[in-house]
This record gives structure tokens, C-alpha cells and sequence, in this order.
């Protein structure tokens, strides 16, 4: 369990953080770094990976103790001393290491959004190398997961739709999905339709005129939304 101390020092944390905002003339915001506590039953810290997934080799190992987070990213789910999370943080000028192993008082984003996404860089290269493909055509969750290095995590599109939906995560009917999210539809009843968003309003998927292929939001009628791969 996480101490009360701990979350007081994540909330003074989260403040300075807020407090180092500034609004520039174009929008964009910069912010300071945040920090957490990397905490690990072996004590030997937690490994710095170059993307945000188990699957990127190790390029450290950041020691348990205070670390500075330039900003975060949702990636490959890992279960850890915090449980389970979809949370990556970036170590400046390091990578990424999982935050299931960092306190920071919550389980959400405590830093800016990466602009990065090696994970989502990986999947929609995955797609583009098939594409015109005929092979994946009746299984469209396969492709989904097996972009992402997995296999036989959902029996359906509309079973992962609907993992997202319960755990209150599914941005229902939302247009404008980041690069690398799932976008769904409510197509071919049970089974749904899946496919993984490039960040640009454009998606990729099978079914795209009998094929894998690219076309921009929504195509197809019957559109659910969008959610973080959670595999």
C-alpha cells in the first residue's frame, strides 16, 4: 500500500509540476519534470528499456530512489509492486522504464504526454508492411494483437471493446485517437471490428476493400470509439 507520506510528496510533486507550466503564444505547453520513487522487492532497481514495452531491450537499470520523469506514455501492460499498469515513464536523457515498480501517488499521468511512441511506431509499421494483405481477412483482432507482438489476448473485437468499456477507459465515439490506440466498430454482430489509429485521423485495418489498408476516420459505419491496446 502506498503511504500517506508517499502520496503528500507525489501531490507536492504534481503541484510544482503545475506550477512550471506556461501557455506559449501557440498553445503549447512546456512543463518541468515530475518525480516518482522506483521501489522493487529485489532492491536492484527496474530496467530501463529504449520503447515502451518489455519487447525494447534493456539500455539500464534504474536504481530503486527518487527519479525524475520528463513525461509519460501508455504502452504494454506490466504488473508490478504498484500493480498492474499501461503507464510508461521516460527518464530524461535514459528511456523508458515500466511505472508498475514507481510510486508516485497515482495510477494515472502525472507528467506531459510523450510526444514519442516507439510501441505505436512498431505496430502501424507492422500493418504497412501488409498491406493489400488478404491473409488476416475474418480476424480482424488477430492483426491487432499480433501488431503489438501478441496472440489470443481477446476472442473478438467487440470482447477487447468491451474489456475497455468496463474498466471505464473506451473514449465512446471520439474522432481523434492517438497514434497507436484501437479504434472500433460495432460491424459483423458479435464480433466487431478492429483496428489501430496512426495518430493523423487515419487508421489501419483489415476489411479495407477486402484488404489491409489505410483510410481516415470512420469508414466504416457503426464507429465505438477508441482505447489503449491493453495487451
Amino acid at each position: 500500500m502506498r503511504t500517506a507520506l508517499m502520496r503528500i510528496t507525489a501531490r507536492v510533486a504534481v503541484t510544482a509540476l503545475l506550477a512550471g507550466v506556461t501557455a506559449l503564444g501557440t498553445g503549447t505547453l512546456t512543463a518541468s519534470a515530475a518525480t516518482g520513487t522506483v521501489v522493487t522487492d529485489s532492491g536492484t532497481g527496474v530496467a530501463i528499456r529504449s520503447g515502451n514495452a518489455t519487447s525494447f531491450g534493456s539500455v539500464g537499470t534504474q536504481p530503486n530512489g527518487t527519479v525524475e520523469i520528463d513525461c509519460q506514455i501508455y504502452g504494454e501492460p506490466v504488473t508490478g509492486k504498484y500493480g498492474r499498469s499501461l503507464v510508461w515513464d521516460h527518464i530524461p536523457g535514459k528511456g523508458y522504464i515500466t511505472d508498475s515498480y514507481v510510486n508516485t501517488g497515482s495510477s494515472g499521468l502525472i507528467a506531459p504526454l510523450c510526444t514519442s511512441n516507439p510501441r505505436a511506431d512498431n505496430a502501424i509499421a507492422w500493418y504497412a508492411a501488409r498491406s493489400g494483405s488478404t491473409a488476416y481477412q475474418g480476424y480482424c483482432e488477430k492483426p491487432a494483437e499480433n501488431s503489438y507482438g501478441k496472440t489470443a489476448i481477446w476472442a473478438s473485437a467487440m470482447a477487447d471493446w468491451n474489456d475497455a468499456v468496463n474498466r471505464g477507459v473506451a473514449h465512446k465515439g471520439d474522432l481523434n485517437p492517438p497514434k497507436g490506440a484501437l479504434v472500433f466498430w460495432n460491424l459483423a454482430a458479435p464480433y466487431g471490428h478492429v483496428g489501430v489509429a496512426t495518430g493523423d485521423g487515419n487508421f489501419w485495418a483489415t476489411s479495407v476493400s477486402g484488404a489491409i489498408g489505410k483510410r481516415a476516420l470512420p469508414y466504416f459505419n457503426n464507429y465505438l470509439g477508441w482505447a489503449y491496446p491493453n495487451f
